[in-house]
């Protein structure tokens, strides 16, 4: 029964909008393909995020749909998340995690283990209005007992409230 819930709410969370917004892309070479994976938002909604209340820090979580009309896909979806913070010469990422998403959580390659993935930034800007951040990423990613090396950049721009 909680297999039965829990797929159902993830079945309603993967309806796709067209009124769905494109923040930005995560491109990544996958299964020896080139592909390109839609960071989304509508109505006010997205499983992307940045969290910017720490002041010195920001909790960023970028989720890759595989289709741009996608708010929250849960099948080939692409999940970076990272924290950046003042570094010597400016905003640097630490704390770097990847998923790929082959069915939701319940079947995916997991490069969330600390060291496995670094996140580099190259564009960190903020306005009164928005934070742009662009960057790359390298990731080893193990999945049944197979490990593979994932590298990939981003490019978002977050509405701020």
């Amino acid at each position: 029964m909680r297999h039965f819930l829990a797929s159902l709410c993830l079945s309603a969370l993967s309806l796709s909008a067209a009124s769905a917004e494109t923040l930005g892309t995560i491109e990544a070479t996958w299964d020896g393909a080139d592909r390109t994976w839609f960071i989304t938002s509508g109505n006010g909604e997205s499983q992307s995020s940045v969290d910017t209340t720490a002041g010195v820090m920001d909790s960023v979580t970028l989720w890759g749909n595989p289709a741009e009309t996608d708010l929250a896909a849960t099948r080939d979806v692409v999940e970076l998340s990272f924290v950046t913070m003042r570094g010597p010469t400016g905003k640097i990422a630490t704390s770097g995690e990847m998923r790929y998403l082959l069915n939701a959580y319940q079947d995916f390659w997991d490069a969330s283990e600390e060291g496995r993935t670094e996140v580099t930034l190259t564009a960190y800007d903020r306005s009164d209005t928005a934070l742009h951040l662009a960057g790359t990423f390298e990731a080893k990613a193990d999945h049944a007992g197979e490990s593979r090396d994932v590298s990939g950049r981003f490019d978002v721009t977050f509405p701020l409230e």
